[in-house]
């Protein structure tokens, strides 16, 4: 029987391939048309919200369970790339509220504002999103499938959060007499990593007679009757004259990594404008992972 080279079934083979590429070309549900749909990549998404009408910031985009940054506020054509492909009208997100499903977002048209784009969206949800109270919205089919953990904190946790924090102002020299001007931001309960144990999330601020600023986010857990500190981030500083602070509040938490412990995502002040940052516990320590333009004007 006579033998083929192996060379010879290579290049058949290859010339196979090849043809059959050639003819699924453009045909729908093809390795061609997969292969643009695979493009699509996953995203989260940044959502403040009042009576449904929303608006979408990009976090980032997921790749090999990390955040990295879609573009940066000088890359204005990859800005617009990114809107024309992720914030075209009708594009549907799904809304992420406690860590889990909550509804959905839908993008009406995207506009660029300072040194970024934003999206606006008709948001649809039981959850009480408004003013301080954010979300998260993603492409994704897999992220955030746990059950919505997110709620106002009972009285004594409260109390017990707001006696901590008043325990770190103290630590950090904070004048006695400013204790009790200390407000509270924004103070959230949510199981971050599905123990059944809440923790509690909170944004805080006091401004001394020159103006001078104390903020505190802090990520807290329970401990019997108390509140022990998992995170503090304590910022003293003078702000400008034109009074921007750098204080970060609680957008919310989803698991992108699936070690069991949702990621704490974030909005940070800074001079004429904002940016979106995430927090990440490794081991038994928080450290911030991620950050990236909101807009700054």
């Amino acid at each position: 029987m006579t033998r083929i080279p192996r060379y010879s079934c290579r290049a058949r083979l290859l010339s196979l391939l090849t043809v059959s590429l050639l003819f699924t070309a453009g045909i729908p549900g093809t390795a061609s048309s997969l292969f643009a749909q695979a493009k699509k990549q996953t995203i989260i998404l940044a959502v403040q919200s009042e009576a449904g009408e929303g608006s979408l910031d990009a976090i980032g985009i997921l790749e090999a369970r990390k955040l990295r940054s879609p573009y940066s506020d000088e890359q204005k054509d990859r800005q617009k790339t990114f809107a024309n492909d992720y914030f075209k009208k009708g594009a549907v997100y799904r809304l992420i509220f406690g860590g889990g499903d909550a509804g959905t977002a839908t993008v009406s048209k995207w506009s660029e504002g300072c040194n970024n784009i934003h999206a606006q969206a008709t948001v649809s949800t039981s959850a009480r999103v408004g003013g301080k109270v954010m979300a998260l919205a993603t492409n994704s089919e897999t992220l955030g499938k746990r059950t919505i953990s997110r709620r106002p904190p009972t009285d004594a946790e409260r109390a017990a959060t707001l006696a901590l924090m008043k325990t770190i102002y103290q630590q950090h020299r904070t004048p006695a007499s400013l204790l009790s001007s200390i407000k509270v931001t924004n103070l959230t309960a949510s199981d971050l990593n599905g123990d059944g144990k809440y923790e509690m999330i909170g944004s805080f601020t006091v401004a001394a007679k020159n103006k001078f600023e104390r903020d505190l986010f802090l990520i807290a857990t329970p401990q019997g009757t108390a509140m022990r500190a998992d995170f503090a981030k304590f910022q003293a500083y003078q702000p400008p004259a034109e009074g921007f602070l750098s204080s970060i509040d609680f957008i919310d938490q989803l698991d992108i990594d699936g070690d069991g412990v949702g990621e704490v995502f974030a909005t940070m002040g800074a001079f004429d404008g904002y940016a979106l940052v995430v927090f990440k516990k490794t081991g038994t320590r928080w450290r911030q992972v991620h950050d990236q333009i909101g807009d700054l004007c």
